[in-house]
């Protein structure tokens, strides 16, 4: 059977590579549309696992920019974020500093260049990270020394750094352009579908999907750079306080101390992002829609004039010893033919062009996507299955053998 549907679309291929063309469009269009909608839930999902949505994000503003970490200025951020501690206007205020560790403190040598973010305490407190393995208890404690800082990596990383393994790296002092050397225990591997800030934006949520491979260490050093204190903070404000209220005494305070804040919450930031990405959504799943819809009606009116042009042919496997049924089974394999078919050049297609051409929009074809896709193409193929059943069903074995329809 399987090379008489093989035999048969050769014989047609002009009227099957036509559908199969509109098809390939239509399921390409679907899968891209379905990915980026997975990708707002996971963009969602990875910001849940730091923190809860309710949480501020307060950035500084700074015309003369934020290059140069003045001494002085460090000074003056940290000094009103020790404030907001004192005055009890926030409940959490997490913090973190990207920074850069290599393997080797020799300038000649090839060095691995890894980031590693380095979290305050309450930045480990506020966030709810899913991990495969190990645990992220030891990064509550206080750091006692550099030669035993406890980490978790990216699953990205899990193979470069493995669990229970100590590591020795290097990084630069800010302070004085010298390496350090630093040693870091892993005590766990996070889980594949964790992302962390890349930071330095106003929106800390800023690409975040594409942040995959990352070191997380609790503070084991001063914070060195301006950025850290104007970007990298998350603010929980107390429960007993209005938002409202409680936001306004914070951009007070650091209006007396001369400095320009703005704040948003982590739900303003996905709102934000999904109200950027609704075009592309709409658009790509009607047009998907509308294509398959188009391509389904084209579809059934071609298999069911090709049956009635193959009444010679349908006669021929009848007298060959072929029953009705057999002929239903030929055009079914034909229809899922054209369907298989159709859904794997789409799918292969849609995943290069997202591991190429779309790779900094940090889209997932995973195979939860391939599967909605999937169960789309069986009522697709049901659908059209219906009009083609009745009518072989009606064709008695006699027409076939003259080659007559009715």
């Amino acid at each position: 059977m399987i090379r008489l549907i093989y035999q048969s679309m050769i014989n047609k291929k002009s009227k099957f590579l036509l559908l199969m063309v509109q098809f390939t469009i239509g399921f390409t269009a679907l899968l891209f549309g379905l990915s980026s909608i997975f990708n707002l839930l996971q963009y969602k999902n990875s910001i849940e696992e730091l923190v809860p949505l309710d949480t501020v994000h307060a950035y500084i503003n700074e015309n003369d920019g934020l290059v140069e970490n003045n001494i002085n200025r460090i000074n003056e951020y940290s000094n009103v974020f020790k404030q907001l501690r004192e005055k009890n206007l926030v409940e959490k205020l997490g913090l973190f500093e990207a920074m850069y560790v290599y393997d080797s403190p020799n300038p000649q040598e090839t060095k691995n260049e890894s980031r590693l973010y380095i979290l305050n305490n309450d930045s480990i407190e506020m966030s709810n990270l899913t991990l495969q393995e190990g645990s992220m208890k030891p990064l509550e404690t206080d750091v006692h020394s550099l030669e035993n800082i406890p980490v978790v990596v990216s699953a990205a990383m899990k193979d470069q750094f493995r669990l229970g393994k100590t590591y020795q790296l290097y990084y630069i002092n800010g302070q004085t352009d010298k390496y350090e050397k630093i040693a870091i225990k892993v005590v766990g591997i996070l889980a594949s579908s964790v992302h962390f800030w890349p930071g330095g934006s106003t929106y800390i949520s800023e690409n975040i999907m594409n942040n995959k491979e990352f070191i997380l260490a609790p503070q084991f050093k001063e914070f060195e750079l301006a950025m850290s204190y104007a970007f990298n903070s998350l603010i929980q404000l107390p429960e007993h306080d209005t938002r409202k209220d409680s936001l306004e005494q914070i951009k007070l305070l650091f209006e007396q101390n001369g400095l320009d804040i703005h704040y948003t919450t982590l739900q303003d930031e996905i709102d934000s992002y999904n109200e950027s990405r609704k075009v592309v959504i709409i658009g790509t799943t009607t047009f998907a829609a509308i294509l398959l819809l188009l391509s389904l009606l084209g579809c059934i009116g071609a298999i069911l004039a090709s049956i009635t042009t193959r009444y010679n042919e349908f006669g021929i496997y009848y007298s060959l010893g072929f029953t009705k049924n057999n002929m239903i089974r030929l055009v079914y394999g034909e229809i899922i033919a054209v369907f298989g078919v159709s859904f794997i050049i789409a799918t292969v297609f849609c995943k290069i062009l997202i591991a190429t051409l779309l790779v900094n929009e940090a889209l997932t074809m995973n195979v939860s996507v391939i599967a909605i896709a999937f169960v789309i193409m069986i009522i697709c193929i049901m659908l059209s299955t219906i009009m083609p059943f009745i009518k072989l069903k009606k064709i008695e074995p006699i027409e076939m053998i003259k080659g007559v329809n009715r």
